[in-house]
């Protein structure tokens, strides 16, 4: 059986869209994890930092056809930072923030898996803990169904 479209979508944006944030590619630090399912903050050592998780998702569904519906997916991106060489913690967040933001825009169709994504909003720690930030970026992806494959 076929992966699911939400699957395909959810692995996409792990494997390439966020997996691909490197120096080397031009954005401002090297990702050090990107995985589905968040893992515990204190869980997460110095040289785990930077780390990207897709964390929860709500998905609305509406019917196109009998077998075929059109979704909305909201994804709740969640990251943590450390403060590097002379740049603060906060600074480090923003940084982290612009690399997810450039990645997800410059992709926006995610490999044509979507029809469209749109930032919605992100909230950030209260700066309360330092040496480390975090932050959660809500993401809506549209997508139709092909078909009986959900």
């Amino acid at each position: 059986m076929a992966d699911s479209k939400r699957k395909t979508i959810l692995n996409y944006i792990r494997d390439t869209t966020l997996g691909n944030i490197s120096v080397a590619n031009g954005y401002a630090q090297d990702i050090e994890i990107v995985e589905r399912g968040v893992r515990p903050f204190d869980s997460l050592g110095d040289g785990d930092l930077p780390a990207l998780f897709i964390g929860k998702t709500v998905e609305k569904r509406n019917n196109i056809t009998h077998n075929q519906y059109r979704a909305v997916l909201t994804v709740f991106l969640v990251g943590f930072v450390d403060a590097r060489d002379s740049v603060s913690a906060q600074e480090a967040m923003d940084d982290l923030i612009a690399d997810a933001t450039h990645a997800l825009e410059t992709d926006r169709l995610l490999g044509g898996n979507a029809k469209h994504l749109e930032i919605k909003n992100i909230i950030t720690d209260d700066g309360n803990l330092a040496p480390r930030a975090g932050f959660v970026m809500e993401v809506d992806i549209s997508y139709v169904t092909e078909g009986v494959t959900p």
